[in-house]
Parts: C-alpha cells; sequence; structure tokens
C-alpha cells in the first residue's frame, strides 16, 4: 500500500468524530468505524476505560468485537479514533504502545484549538526488534510518558543516532521506541513504532 494513498471519510463520520471528541473533553474519547479498505462509511463511539482518560485511551473490548460483526456483513473495522483534547493529533509514545491494530488506521482528532479541530489518519505498525535496552535507555533521551512507560521518537528530518542505525533500517522514520519497566525498574518489555500519514480525502456521499 503506497504510504501516500488516501483515506475516505465522509463528511458525516468526521464530523461525528469531531462532535464525540467535543462532549468528552477534557477526557479523550475513542471509537472505532466501519468500512473497506482506506474507505470510512460509519463512526462508531466506544468507551475510554483507560484508568487515566484525561491522557490516555484504550477502547472497551464490547466495541472492538464488533469487528466481527463488520466482517460478517463484508466490512472491517477499518480505523481506531481517539481525541487529543489539548495537544496535536500526532501520535504519542503511548498511542504508540496501543498500536494493537497494524491494519487499521488510526485516526487522532484534535481540539488543541477548541474552534479549530483537526483530523489526521496514520498507520502505526510495530515491529518487534533485538535491542540492547540497557544500552539505549542510558544513551537516549528517553521521555517518561507515564508510569513505567518511557518512549524515544526519532523523527524523519532528523539524522537516527548511531545505536539506532539497525533499527532505522528496518522500521524507516519517523518510529517511536518504547518501553516498559516493572515496579523494580525492570525493563519487561519493548517495540519499535513505525509511523506512516495518509492524506484524508472527505467526501460528501
Amino acid at each position: 500500500m503506497r504510504a501516500s494513498e488516501a483515506v475516505k471519510i465522509p463528511v458525516a463520520v468526521a464530523e461525528a468524530i469531531i462532535a464525540h471528541a467535543r462532549e468528552g473533553k477534557p477526557e479523550e474519547v475513542c471509537g472505532i468505524v466501519r468500512g473497506r479498505g482506506l474507505v470510512a462509511c460509519e463512526a462508531v463511539r466506544g468507551r475510554n476505560i483507560a484508568a487515566e482518560r484525561i491522557e490516555n485511551y484504550d477502547v472497551d473490548p464490547q466495541t472492538l468485537l464488533l469487528q466481527f460483526t463488520f466482517e460478517d456483513q463484508g466490512d472491517e473495522m477499518m480505523a481506531i479514533y481517539h481525541s487529543h483534547p489539548a495537544s496535536v493529533a500526532y501520535p504519542s509514545a503511548t498511542d504508540a504502545w496501543n498500536a494493537h491494530y497494524p491494519d487499521s488506521i488510526y485516526l487522532i482528532c484534535s481540539l488543541e484549538v477548541d474552534d479549530a479541530p483537526v483530523l489526521r489518519a496514520f498507520r502505526m505498525t510495530p515491529h518487534w526488534i533485538e535491542l540492547e535496552l540497557a544500552r539505549l535507555r542510558r544513551d537516549l533521551p528517553f521521555q517518561a510518558v507515564r508510569s513505567g512507560l518511557f518512549g524515544y521518537f526519532q523523527p524523519a528530518d532528523a539524522p537516527a543516532p548511531p545505536l539506532l542505525a539497525p533499527i532505522a533500517a528496518l522500521a524507516p522514520a519517523p518510529f517511536y521506541v518504547d518501553f516498559y519497566t516493572d515496579d523494580r525498574d525492570r525493563i519487561v518489555d519493548s517495540r519499535i513504532v513505525s509511523i506512516v500519514e495518509h492524506p484524508i480525502d472527505l467526501v460528501t456521499s
């Protein structure tokens, strides 16, 4: 699939996502989008069951299970959406960690400016690559994202540090390196998540 291929979203679907985001502010909202391929047809509201809903989201299982109903009817869960009530419409390290559906598009609705909502579309693909995490943690400026979760962002317009050269060869930037620690500060899980943005075409029918 070409990175430049557009996601086609009916105006009514985009408006439904924006309305949900506005109703939920200051908490993040979330839901799924029914459609086929990169063509959306319906936004389905979900419940955000994350413990920290101001800065995180977790779509409730009942909503996610609707993907099987969609498939029975010839459609699919073509996207998962959530809002950023006070930040830009770009995946955070937490969003990257939560990206469990690489075949789905991730839609982010930003309400950073209340009267100018922004909706953007991304493909987020996790990669499990063998890493020298202790060394990376020591030498790279990881940010504490939330309790136990740390993230490093490698933008596309900056050279990757030599330590990340093996990763950059397998997962072209931009990407996140995320890792989780336990209550003894031991690294227990990690992943690299690459990000590809897709343009959005708003359609009226």
